[in-house]
């Protein structure tokens, strides 16, 4: 069996949103300094690096992150679509309508744009000229019963110079305003930079943490 990471690790280089705090890791002891053993403070926004986007985000009756019970976090019917955008392009319901068919018995969505090369090459472009969606992107995706999740290499599903279309999107697809309680999860900043065609399974699981929004989360494949 063959398993691929498909998050990035958390360190004081990830590139943040906009004008997020950045990571900062501190060593509260160290056994080099004479300590018995090494210890860290970690400080970051709940919303740095890879990490998934719950409902509570941007939905005042949403769930909160740990709230979702963790079989919600394991996908079998995973599908990849390669939808290459450039500086602050948009995803919009016209680039997802010829994969209907792909898309539909899909539990987890994984959209590949080619913007994730940036990640590292150029971080500062990465963090402030992503694509994003469309809000008709979101309700186009919302008609799919079996999809629970849409995973992206991209810092945001919202473009940074696009915040309405990014507000509406996350809103729409958090389920705010819904009376079924439906949403989909965002699973932002992932390291797609890898052959994936074959894989059979994907483990998304989030830190839980109570009485937050979202969560980080690491997460690879089974093939």
């Amino acid at each position: 069996m063959k398993r691929i990471l498909l998050s990035y690790p958390l360190s004081v280089n990830t590139p943040v949103y906009k004008d997020n705090p950045s990571v900062e890791i501190q060593q509260q002891s160290s056994i080099d300094q004479g300590d018995l053993y090494n210890q860290f403070i970690i400080t970051s926004l709940n919303h740095n690096g890879t990490h998934i986007d719950g409902p509570w985000h941007f939905n005042p009756q949403g769930l909160k992150i740990s709230e979702i019970p963790i079989d919600y976090f394991i996908f079998t019917h995973p599908t990849i679509l390669d939808i290459p955008k450039g500086n602050d392009e948009l995803i919009t319901k016209a680039d997802l309508e010829p994969y209907e068919h792909q898309i539909a018995g899909s539990d987890l969505l994984l959209i590949r744009t080619g913007f994730g090369k940036f990640r590292s090459s150029d971080p500062i472009r990465y963090r402030d000229h992503n694509p994003g969606f469309a809000a008709d992107a979101a309700s186009y995706l919302m008609v799919f019963d079996s999809l629970r999740a849409v995973g992206m290499d991209m810092i945001s599903s919202g473009s940074v110079i696009h915040v309405d279309e990014a507000i509406a999107f996350h809103q729409i697809m958090l389920g705010k305003g819904r009376v079924d309680g439906k949403f989909i999860l965002l699973i932002e900043d992932m390291n797609l930079n890898h052959d994936l065609s074959g894989i059979e399974k994907v483990y998304a699981v989030p830190l839980y943490i109570e009485g937050v929004d979202s969560s980080f989360s690491t997460i690879f494949t089974e093939a």
